[in-house]
């Protein structure tokens, strides 16, 4: 994010010293960790709040999702069902009278 190297590290460090002195730098380091404290706090809240709203909302798109495999399951059986019921009732009869599968012979007598 910020491309500080050591020497600017120093740098800004011993501005900080001079502008704050010496005595007040241990109560401004515990205030920057009050306030970075707070921050992390707010930052996990955050996160949390965002996985309770996720998972209210992800509940009802799995019942849906099961209520629609379900459905799908259950049509997609009837209709194999009903696929088998139509194949037989368009299945030739299995006796040995039952016409061929060769094509009907035409009449080829003279008229």
């Amino acid at each position: 994010m910020f491309d500080v190297g050591g020497g600017e590290l120093i740098l800004i460090l011993l501005g900080i010293i001079l502008l704050f002195g010496p005595k007040k730098l241990p109560e401004l380091a515990r205030s920057v960790g009050k306030g970075l404290r707070h921050v992390r706090k707010a930052q996990e809240d955050l996160t949390q709040q965002i996985r309770d709203i996720s998972a209210d909302v992800a509940e009802p798109i799995t019942k849906i999702q099961d209520q629609v495999k379900k459905e799908f399951t259950i049509t997609v059986d009837d209709n194999a069902v009903a696929r088998t019921v139509e194949k037989k009732s368009f299945e030739e009869p299995t006796s040995d009278d039952s016409p061929t599968d060769d094509p009907p012979k035409e009449d080829q007598s003279p008229t």
